[in-house]
């Protein structure tokens, strides 16, 4: 079994017990109600290296001429680039000691989730837990652009955890830009972001995940907002063996604003699940959440959002949207929007279809001289241009537009 090394690892008393905790529940498998459309119960039979190994460093998949450049390779952080005042990135030691009143409150306010084995598991192993400490009063005119990077020679388990903390009135453009390098060899990529919004801060978080097919990729975002805050956050997969998205935010103070964007394209072998958590928790707080999907080939999509609005929350406005496109007949998509409401005045609504490309739009664009298969493109592209147009950053903007537009180009065999 892959997880008998583990028992053999020595660890402190926090991280023993993190590990004491993902041994005694183990991998996520399809009998635990938060992953019934998924089991990770096949990576028991990988001989996983746990103790990942420096890798040469990287060229990023996304150039952003303009961006601070950070990086995380196999699960090593490091700075690429001169920071300006009002932002440090230090070890979570170091920042615990000249912040022991946040980490107390963090401490007694941080979820730790049923069924989520793996947050263990990366808390029991991370050895480089950063912190991006963003002043009072900080607004950074550039974005910083993380790379997340694996890059291996035999099959390899990575943990890789960041905490990212907006003071009051602070402002910052985050840009996650993960992949896998290695294609021959299985890689899970186990990655933790807890993000902290405090008063009137905004943040801009836009992931892009572009990983190989043996890659298992488990991304954990937790996002807790303090009044008058906004978080605009995206997440673009694109590519993945098995790709799972587990984003919640925490809505802890009045005249929030929370958005949520979300576009998957899996392809041939590839299952992408998008799981949502938006818990309203004060009154008069907003959040939009629209997610869209292509799915190509025999791929298989998830999307489960939850919003909770808690007796408190009077005066809630929240919406969610989730549209898919099967662009195959062996394609097969499994949605489930959920609400649970304790106010009684609200504005709540959520929904989600899915469908295939329209014939008559098809036959129009035929009509018109245009290939089958580059009507296709256009149309899917089309379909999921509305969340890809919210970004404001040109560059990153047309580098998913490109990435979109192959993988459907594959997938037709143009």
């Amino acid at each position: 079994m892959a997880t008998d090394t583990l028992v053999t690892i020595s660890l402190g008393k926090e991280k023993q017990a993190a590990m004491d905790r993902f041994l005694a529940k183990g991998f996520p498998t399809n009998k635990w109600e938060e992953w019934k459309y998924a089991s990770l119960k096949s990576l028991n039979d990988v001989d996983w290296n746990w103790n990942t190994s420096e890798a040469p460093a990287a060229t990023p998949l996304l150039a952003i001429e303009t961006a601070l450049h950070v990086q995380t390779l196999n699960g090593k952080f490091s700075v690429h680039s001169a920071l300006p005042q009002g932002i440090e990135i230090l070890e979570f030691d170091a920042f615990a000691q000249q912040n022991p009143n946040f980490i107390a409150g963090w401490i007694h306010r941080n979820p730790i989730l049923e069924q989520n084995s793996l947050y263990d598991l990366n808390e029991a192993l991370t050895s480089s837990h950063q912190v991006i400490w963003v002043k009072a009063g900080t607004i950074l005119d550039r974005p910083i652009l993380h790379q997340y990077v694996a890059d291996v020679s035999i099959a390899s388990a990575i943990q890789s955890k960041v905490l990212i903390y907006l003071e009051k009135g602070a402002s910052l453009t985050w840009v996650d830009d993960l992949s896998t390098l290695s294609s021959s060899e299985s890689i899970l990529s186990n990655y933790v972001q807890e993000i902290w919004v405090e008063e009137a801060a905004q943040l801009t978080f836009v992931k892009t995940q572009d990983f190989a097919l043996k890659t298992t990729h488990i991304d954990h975002t937790f996002i807790f907002q303090q009044g008058n805050s906004q978080v605009d956050m995206f997440t673009f997969s694109i590519n993945g063996g098995f790709v799972r998205n587990n984003l919640h935010f925490y809505v802890d103070g009045e005249n929030v604003l929370s958005n949520l964007n979300g576009l998957y394209v899996p392809g041939n072998n590839e299952f992408i699940d998008s799981h949502t958590v938006v818990d309203h928790r004060k009154p008069n707080c907003e959040s939009n959440e629209l997610y869209k999907g292509v799915l190509l080939g025999n791929s298989t999509g998830v999307f489960n959002g939850k919003i909770f609005v808690r007796p408190d929350a009077q005066k809630t406005n929240a919406f969610q949207s989730c549209k898919n496109v099967l662009a195959s007949d062996k394609a097969t998509m499994n949605t489930k929007p959920q609400l649970e409401i304790w106010a009684d005045d609200v504005k709540c609504s959520h929904g989600t279809t899915t469908g295939q490309l329209s014939d008559e739009a098809l036959f129009y664009m035929r009509s018109r001289g245009i290939s089958e298969e580059a009507a296709k493109t256009l149309l899917m592209l089309a379909f999921v241009q509305q969340v890809i147009d919210k970004v404001e950053i040109p560059e990153l903007r047309d580098s998913i537009s490109n990435r979109v537009v192959a993988k459907i180009q594959q997938a037709l065999g143009v």
